[in-house]
């Protein structure tokens, strides 16, 4: 007993001596007493592993200190119950290594630890797991973040390319560390699949091609390195260096719209080839430059664009989305959102052509008037063309577009007033007559462009006169009179004339259209008004609207009382 007494007082004073710099008093005596019985467990070489530890932790947090000291001895029953002295020591060492960077990630790691043993015991033997801790110890000598990630991926590593592949991808993310430890940690969560696919010598070219990315932008970096499977299946190693190449290019103005190509790049590859993918790239460049989020938005769009409208196209669409972005984010990213939907609908009306016809008014709107009003015009097209299009064909709606685009180019405010009145204008004048009033608003706008607008929108002096020398057919305001006194005659009582789109009544009024222009002939296209005024009229002389539901149950009442009924019941 006495002999006891006398090993543990002695053990205790070993203690004490090995913390007295970080703990005194009532503290320090309790630790002692504590962890007495696990020095007799670990020696004294394993003891000062612990208290190398807590002397780390103390410095910055006595409580992290403190707490992990009063753990230590469940810990290392824990460790014991997986593996020996040794092992405790290569944990215990690991996490002073990772505690030279961050205490916390240390302080969670070992108390993690029993399970990251239970994992890889599942893999490997009890000596193996020894040689991962001490693997990673030497990685965390560069870094610790990148040593605890190791430690994390080391079962599946193990059981993906065995323990010598371990060791390669482990020296392998040491070296990168070096200049990257960012890259080398999101290398290891990588390498499994990537070894399976490329081996390792493809892993040490995808290791350092991102390496050398990560120098300009981490995340691209990062981004390379989740596509790179996909991109070796698709593209092969070649491809991806390529792919790299031009995300670095694109980098140079924007980092958002490099990750964006990166993403975008197998679906652009697979719809246009790696000299699409060029293109793009130096479509984006020049976007990026002016705005990166709209560069970085169209290319996450484009595969839902490239196989309706052409590069033109694109890049006008480009240049609105930039024009409202400066003032408006909001309403860009739902222009951008909404397009191919809007495109879809123009296009029932056209090709590709008419589309560019319609973003180039739009930006050619935006730039000399006002870019809210071209986003109404643009949203306003489909109705619009729909409109158009029961004048004429796919030909007649392109040849309205165009003729507004070059009107476009003397004042966008004319040309928004043009193409808003272009249906009346091709129903009263057809399309040769809109042409007429392209052309005189063209000429007016060169000195007045209030003028010309104020002319297409027929609110001039000048407009009446140039009107009717364009426009032909029967106005029913000309023959209103005499049709009024013709109906007076049939019905024997005077009843409104009012105009419409087309021929109705009501029971009250006579609904006629405003103009006929059916013939060349104005004496043929009045009887043309008769006709349907008088078949209009013969609604009211024969009592079409004396009809009353109310009655029909008294009617049917009366026949039945007549006639009995006679239905497939009763017979």
């Amino acid at each position: 007993m006495a002999g006891n007494s006398i090993k543990r007082a002695r053990g205790e004073r070993r203690i004490r001596k090995l913390l007295k710099e970080q703990y005194d008093g009532d503290v320090l005596e309790n630790l002692a007493s504590d962890l007495y019985p696990m020095l007799e467990r670990i020696g004294d070489d394993g003891f000062a592993e612990i208290a190398g530890l807590s002397s780390q932790m103390a410095r910055y947090s006595e409580k992290t200190a403190v707490r992990l000291l009063n753990l230590a001895p469940d810990l290392v029953e824990q460790i014991f119950a997986y593996g020996d002295k040794e092992l405790v020591m290569a944990v215990y060492g690991l996490c002073r290594q990772v505690a030279r960077e961050t205490i916390f990630v240390a302080a969670r790691l070992l108390e993690e630890s029993p399970g990251f043993i239970e994992q890889l015991l599942q893999c490997c033997d009890k000596e193996s797991v020894k040689k991962v801790f001490a693997r990673s110890r030497q990685v965390a000598t560069t870094s610790g973040g990148t040593a605890v990630r190791l430690l994390e991926m080391s079962p599946e590593l193990i059981a993906s390319v065995g323990y010598g592949g371990l060791e390669k991808v482990a020296d392998l993310c040491r070296q990168i560390a070096e200049s990257n430890s960012f890259v080398a940690a999101r290398l290891l969560g990588m390498s499994p699949e990537l070894v399976g696919r490329v081996g390792y010598d493809g892993l040490e070219k995808v290791a350092g091609l991102s390496t050398l990315i990560a120098k300009d932008h981490r995340s691209i970096a990062a981004r390379l390195l989740e596509m790179s499977p996909e991109l070796i299946d698709r593209i092969g190693y070649e491809g991806l260096v390529k792919v790299a190449g031009l995300s670095r290019q694109v980098a140079r103005y924007s980092w958002r719209t490099a990750v964006s190509l990166l993403g975008m790049s197998p679906d652009l590859i697979d719809r246009v080839g790696y000299e699409g993918l060029e293109k793009f790239a130096d479509f984006s460049c020049q976007i990026a430059k002016e705005d990166s989020f709209v560069a970085a938005r169209l290319l996450e769009m484009s595969p839902a664009l490239i196989d309706k409208v052409d590069d033109a196209c694109l890049e006008k669409l480009a240049y609105l989305t930039t024009a409202v972005n400066k003032d408006d984010g909001f309403v860009a990213a739902r222009l951008l959102d909404e397009s191919p939907k809007l495109i879809d609908r123009v296009l029932q009306y056209g090709d590709n052509e008419l589309v560019s016809h319609v973003y180039g008014l739009c930006c050619q709107i935006a730039e000399d008037y006002n870019w809210r009003i071209a986003v109404r015009l643009l949203n306003e097209t489909p109705d619009l063309c729909k409109r158009l299009h029961t004048y004429g064909d796919n030909d007649l709606v392109k040849a309205v577009y165009g003729l507004c685009t070059q009107v476009a180019q003397y004042s966008g405010m004319t040309a928004v007033s043009l193409l808003e009145e272009s249906p009346r204008l091709i129903d009263r004048a057809g399309y040769a007559g809109l042409e007429k009033v392209a052309s005189q608003a063209c000429e007016l706008a060169k000195t007045d462009k209030g003028r010309a607008t104020s002319f297409v929108k027929g609110e001039s002096s000048e407009y009446a006169d140039f009107y009717d020398k364009i426009t032909h057919g029967l106005e029913l305001r000309k023959v209103k009179p005499i049709l009024a006194h013709y109906l007076n005659a049939l019905l024997g009582y005077r009843i409104e004339i009012v105009e419409a789109q087309g021929a109705s009544t009501d029971g009250a009024r006579i609904f006629l259209p405003e103009r006929v222009h059916e013939f060349e002939d104005n004496e043929r296209n009045f009887t043309v008004y008769k006709v349907v005024a008088t078949h209009e009229e013969a609604h009211l002389e024969y009592g079409s609207f004396d009809f009353e539901l109310m009655r029909v149950h008294d009617v049917a009442g009366r026949i039945t009382a007549k006639y009995g009924e006679t239905n497939e019941r009763n017979e």
